[in-house]
């Protein structure tokens, strides 16, 4: 509640839920009961009105995402702040949540049914600071119950935290106990701190021994006498004693770099060209498949809603319209290959005009309910009259698992303010995680606890969303990091940003092996940089990545490049160590100093023999799944290279070619025309 009023917000009620008379501790895999008889005198210590309910619900629904369900204890929450809501219009709940997303996920699913706002500003701290913090803070809380090897109910019940915080750190170091009891290890009674009026003073309290287990001992306080007392002067009415916001101090650290390497970015030159891609003009573009691998991976491409002209119907409908029909030609693509919407790990949304997106959201949201896949949106100048494309990469498990070995998909959709990374209020989760692989939706530099974009120029954006990148990696496994990446683009605003951009990639994966000292040289893919017109809040950079948890240090690296009249064509091969993904970036560029014009037919020859070459370096045969073509408008030779690229990818790959989605972009790093990036599966 104390950082919720560092964050600017009021607290204007408080609510508990209870457990049934002559109860103290429930089976629960929600709420601490434990002291419920003292609660009623947080009403008086904080001179706010208290809403109470029995629990009557239990635990039914335990699985990792959470759907209404009579009888399940979350519906007890929900009928309790419907109540709240109702008699004092509140618009957002308090979430003490540090790392359980068992509860997060249940708090946000009453408070999305509710229309409410979680705040979650704990979620994630480290929690060692953290209880540093409540402790110098003035958070006076005791011990109440203990169930955790190394904490004893006749020592340690009734301790308050500061005398605790020597034992609590040497267990955590220990025996990995987390230090805030976010395992269940101890729960807490706060008698006093600066939002209260009064403090709480326990007269009386009895202990009981709910377990007697000689290594892990569980017990309990049952509070029998306790009143408030008036503190020597009232609630804090100056700034409360918090240490910075922890976005701010994060940002602080990255200004005084960021604004060097703004200073001497580039000079970005003005783009004036309105060319479409011709090629994609005429045929829709109509819905592609690539083969299914056998780990059971499938990307569709050619999602649009545009009128082909093909049916003599040049005219644009509007962006609803266009979301709603390519949704009904996804949900068609879907049916002829057994699949569902639930199948979908990750999309990709590109649309003319950002202005459309929250019509084309409204639509979006109504096709996807709890762990929604991952998106990537932004601005694309595509043909006219096609107001949106859309590609997906889709998954479901080809056959059960071997003896020993277990399947995983999880999707973080956090959806509360924190300190952690931006939110996802929206229909599409930061990441999604299959087996080995976390596919993450793309991040932009909006500060966490204010969801605003940062205020800062490319080089501070670049290093806030590429540390967002990395919090939700870490997220998804506790041994991931940003060099774990496979796969990586960066989408900025201007020409300018590209440098600032490769220049923080480059440092923070530095920064990464530096902390690895004595590791080999690690492979992570190639970063990926193209120009688009806008992006989503009017932020400077977005990243988008896919990663892989493996040894990075063992993954299969190759490099290559070739001269062509008028032409360099480049190429990078990443396979993860596993061997099951791998990632090819082929890069065609026409450097000043060539003599001649590319030949578009040549240059497309070697596309094609550079992209079959490199799939028989790979350590383990791979599928082909995607092949994103960002395409530089503007340049004769990119039109004519887009035109033939699929037609070249079938004569040399046959069966096992990708789908392919063009990008049209204002422009790519180093004179390029043409970037393919590739993404290849088991």
């Amino acid at each position: 509640m104390m950082q919720c009023v560092a964050a600017g917000h009021t607290i204007v009620a408080l609510a508990n839920l209870r457990p049934a008379q002559h109860t103290d501790e429930l089976d629960s895999y929600m709420y601490q009961t434990v002291g419920h008889q003292a609660i009623d005198l947080y009403a008086e210590a904080m001179g706010l009105p208290l809403y109470r309910r029995t629990i009557k619900g239990s635990s039914l629904d335990t699985g990792k995402e959470y759907c209404e369900r009579e009888g399940d204890e979350v519906e007890d929450l929900y009928q309790l702040l419907k109540l709240v809501k109702e008699k004092e219009s509140v618009e957002a709940v308090s979430v003490g949540a540090i790392l359980s997303d068992y509860q997060r996920v249940r708090v946000e699913n009453v408070c999305s049914r509710l229309q409410l706002q979680p705040l979650a500003y704990l979620w994630r701290r480290d929690q060692e600071s953290l209880l540093c913090e409540m402790i110098s803070c003035g958070v006076h809380a005791l011990l109440i119950k203990v169930a955790a090897f190394g904490l004893d109910p006749e020592k340690h019940l009734g301790k308050s935290l500061a005398e605790m915080e020597p034992h609590l750190k040497q267990l955590s170091q220990k025996y990995g106990v987390h230090i805030c009891g976010e395992g269940g290890e101890y729960e807490t009674f706060t008698t006093d701190c600066p939002l209260f009026k009064k403090k709480i003073v326990i007269d009386a309290m009895e202990t009981v021994i709910h377990s007697a287990d000689a290594f892990a001992p569980v017990g309990y306080l049952r509070f029998t006498q306790m009143h408030t007392q008036d503190k020597g002067q009232g609630p804090t009415a100056s700034p409360l004693p918090l240490r910075a916001c922890p976005c701010q101090s994060a940002i602080d650290k990255m200004t005084e770099e960021a604004e060097y390497a703004d200073k001497t970015r580039a000079i970005q030159e003005e783009f004036t060209s309105n060319d479409d891609l011709t090629c994609q003009r005429g045929h829709g573009p109509t819905p592609a498949h690539s083969s299914r691998s056998s780990a059971g991976y499938q990307w569709i491409s050619g999602i649009s809603g545009a009128r082909g002209e093909e049916q003599g119907e040049e005219e644009s409908i509007g962006i609803r319209a266009q979301t709603e029909r390519a949704f009904k030609t996804l949900q068609d693509e879907l049916q002829k290959g057994s699949w569902e919407m639930k199948n979908i790990v990750l999309v990709h949304l590109y649309v003319r005009d950002m202005a459309d997106f929250k019509e084309l959201n409204a639509v979006y949201v109504s096709h996807f309910a709890s762990g929604p896949p991952a998106r990537v949106c932004v601005e694309a100048p595509l043909p006219k009259g096609r107001l949106l494309q859309m590609d997906c990469l889709l998954h479901a498990w080809a056959r059960p698992p071997s003896e020993g070995r277990f399947q995983c998909r999880e999707a973080m959709h956090v959806q509360s303010l924190s300190h952690w990374a931006p939110a996802n209020i929206g229909p599409y989760s930061q990441a999604v995680r299959v087996d080995e692989a976390v596919f993450c939706a793309g991040q932009i530099a909006l500060v966490p606890c204010s969801m605003q974009l940062v205020a800062g120029g490319a080089a501070l954006q670049a290093q806030l969303c590429f540390g967002h990148v990395a919090h939700v990696l870490e997220a998804m496994s506790s041994s991931l990091r940003l060099r774990h990446a496979l796969q990586a683009h960066c989408y900025v605003t201007q020409h300018g940003h590209i440098p600032t951009v490769r220049a923080t990639w480059q440092r923070m994966l530095t920064q990464a092996e530096e902390d690895c000292y004595g590791e080999p040289e690690v492979h992570c893919g190639p970063l990926v940089v193209v120009v688009v017109p806008t992006l989503p809040r009017g932020a400077a950079v977005e990243l988008h990545v896919m990663a892989v948890q493996d040894d990075h240090t063992e993954r299969t690296y190759s490099q290559t490049s070739a001269q062509l009249p008028g032409a360099i064509l480049s190429c990078e091969l990443v396979q993860a160590s596993d061997g099951q993904f791998a990632t090819l970036s082929l890069a065609v560029s026409t450097p000043s100093s060539a003599k001649g014009s590319a030949d578009p037919g040549v240059v497309l020859e070697a596309v094609g023999s550079t992209l079959a070459d490199s799939l028989k370096k790979l350590e383990r045969p791979l599928t082909p799944l995607c092949c994103r073509g960002f395409i530089k408008l503007g340049a004769a030779v990119s039109q004519q290279l887009a035109t033939g690229l699929e037609e070249c990818l079938q004569r040399y790959l046959g069966q096992e070619s990708p789908a392919v989605v063009l990008v049209p972009v204002r422009d790519l790093p180093d004179r390029g025309v043409l970037h393919l990036s590739c993404w290849l599966s088991v």
